[in-house]
């Protein structure tokens, strides 16, 4: 089953003549997104500010989106908050060819005779670019003991800190204490 566009925009019949321009803003209802396997919980979704230009043939859009929320902490695994602002892009072809129908992709998107376009996949995307690769509660996170698992922001295991024999690197230390 196709999913239904959640953002609808119709672009003509105001947009048809090269060089009208139109802006809308608004907020794309989201509670989260999924980057790969994590998962980002939204706060007040996906706010939006962009602007519709007829370059001749095609609409051009610019804008901002601005999201906030939370997710994991990649070192502990506690709640990490992140705030971001991403550059919302899209070329719509009006009035396409059966050809440039056929071939629309990421690079662009034909327009419907309907006039109407979805704003969810530019908006998302805006958003899901500027997420942080590796987010973090806080900048000096101290994360998980190896061993026990205890999240050292918040106490100290009883774990051995000085590597055993098996460590990988326990050959240097034995040449430190040989000198």
């Amino acid at each position: 089953m196709e999913e239904q566009p959640s953002l609808s925009y119709r672009l003509l019949p105001d947009l048809a003549e090269t060089g009208s321009h139109q802006e809308a803003e608004g907020v794309l209802l989201l509670d989260y997104l999924y980057r790969g396997p994590q998962r980002f919980d939204l706060k007040g979704g996906i706010s939006y500010t962009v602007d519709f230009t007829n370059s001749g043939g095609a609409v051009i859009l610019r804008g901002l989106a601005h999201a906030a929320g939370s997710s994991e902490c990649a070192r502990c695994l506690e709640e990490a908050t992140f705030d971001v602002e991403g550059a919302v892009e899209g070329y719509f072809i009006l009035n396409p060819t059966e050809q440039e129908i056929e071939n629309s992709d990421d690079e662009f998107t034909a327009v419907g005779r309907d006039g109407i376009i979805d704003l969810k996949a530019p908006v998302v995307a805006a958003i899901i670019f500027e997420l942080p690769q590796i987010l973090l509660c806080e900048k000096d996170c101290a994360g998980l003991c190896q061993k026990c698992g205890a999240n050292l922001n918040l106490e100290t295991c009883a774990c051995d800190r000085v590597p055993g024999e098996d460590h990988p690197f326990a050959a240097l230390k034995a040449l430190i204490d040989n000198n």
